[in-house]
């Protein structure tokens, strides 16, 4: 719910209620961390300040009379909270019920059902003393060498997140015609990046001029092609609650008649260098995934030496432009479809399928001063509105950055 509630009120809404809106949900993702320290409960106070500075606008248009609210006052003990005690992740209103299970239920089952507390007593005692006892002989089994691994793997994690792409062994299209991959993906420019990706890997002096270009023959007609693909991201790095986010990306054609359709084409972050950061868009491009494919084995027309072909999973997007700067009151950038060059050519690239960073989600919008007929809109003229999903949000299903983008 959290990636679409704000891009919801976006254009519907004044921009105060807009900004307290966003301020909560930034509020309710940061103290979800699995991990804090002083600088994320700053910003997590700084959120909570300027909810409370613009509250008020909700009262002067009628919205509420007051904020006497239970849940909304806890939010000001949280940072305290969660310095004190530790951070709020797995926490929520379910949990007293497995305390209920364990100290009721299981410590009601063990007795003779006669005098029962003091016996419920005992038998949560013993329980707890055996738990105790498994851990110490747990640690006193631990080698000195299982525990230097165990420090190591934790130290890689920490200072380098492990991000896995997963992708099936077989492909969903194999051996796809050129011409049905173009069709079917609907990607009028994919043979042209083809060729310049083709031509970037010839030795220096064998790659053919720009002019040529167009008219290059491919060695090869068929290509195999995948539909889809998995990330698997790391917790903030450091494994805290043990578990690790899926991110599913799709370049899947569409099944209508003719196999032409309108599929489901996912929207990418695409790192552009190993300087790119992890949780903003610098050195970071925005496109749409167009086609997983991998190049045959062996293309001896092309070159010679057969190791200098690339073997990986590759993919084609096609790009789009973004802001330089987001909204002031949503915080989040406009991302526009990228124009079309005089020779018809749509801005796109082949890269490799490790460099997609993350996937993004799209949230229509519509400008509140345009005024739809009973037919709406013509087919893919449709203003979006796309959120960008980090890293560090991706594994607990939250929204860190909203990008806004006006191109279908």
């Amino acid at each position: 719910m959290g990636r679409i509630l704000l891009g919801c009120i976006i254009g519907k809404a004044p921009s105060q209620m807009v900004a307290c809106y966003r301020v909560l949900l930034d509020f309710i993702h940061i103290s979800q961390y699995p991990s804090h320290d002083k600088d994320s409960l700053g910003y997590l106070q700084a959120a909570l300040d300027e909810y409370h500075a613009n509250k008020h606008y909700l009262i002067d248009l009628g919205i509420r009379n007051h904020f006497n609210i239970p849940k909304l006052h806890s939010m000001q003990h949280y940072a305290e909270c969660i310095w004190n005690f530790g951070t709020t992740d797995n926490y929520n209103t379910e949990m007293f019920e497995c305390f209920h299970i364990d100290y009721a239920k299981e410590g009601w089952r063990a007795t003779n059902f006669r005098d029962e507390l003091p016996q419920m007593t005992q038998w949560l005692s013993h329980q707890k003393k055996v738990a105790m006892f498994e851990t110490y002989l747990k640690n006193y089994h631990w080698t000195e060498v299982e525990r230097e691994q165990e420090e190591q793997d934790a130290l890689e994690s920490e200072t380098c997140p492990g991000v896995g792409l997963a992708i099936s062994k077989k492909p969903a299209s194999p051996s796809q015609p050129l011409s049905s991959i173009v069709s079917k993906h609907r990607c009028p420019s994919f043979l042209h990046h083809l060729r310049v990706y083709l031509n970037r890997l010839l030795p220096r002096g064998e790659a053919i001029s720009c002019t040529q270009l167009p008219h290059a023959h491919l060695p090869f007609n068929q290509l195999d092609v995948w539909h889809t693909f998995k990330f698997s991201l790391d917790t903030l790095g450091n494994n805290v609650d043990g578990q690790k986010g899926i991110d599913l990306v799709r370049a899947k054609p569409g099944k209508g008649r003719g196999d032409v359709g309108d599929g489901r084409f996912g929207v990418i972050v695409v790192a552009q260098s190993d300087e790119a950061e992890s949780t903003g868009l610098q050195d970071m491009k925005v496109g749409r995934l167009k086609v997983i494919f991998r190049l045959p084995d062996s293309i001896p027309s092309m070159m010679d030496d057969a190791t200098a072909w690339p073997k990986e999973h590759l993919a084609y997007v096609e790009w789009l432009t973004l802001s330089k700067q987001p909204g002031q009151d949503h915080n989040m950038y406009s991302v526009t479809k990228a124009i079309v060059q005089p020779t018809d050519i749509v801005p796109g690239d082949i890269v490799s399928l490790s460099t997609i960073h993350q996937s993004c989600h799209l949230i229509p919008y519509l400008d509140p001063k345009l005024k739809l007929g009973t037919t709406g809109l013509p087919a893919g003229s449709l203003p979006m509105f796309w959120t960008y999903v980090t890293v560090f949000f991706l594994t607990i299903g939250l929204v860190n950055l909203l990008i806004r983008c006006f191109g279908s």
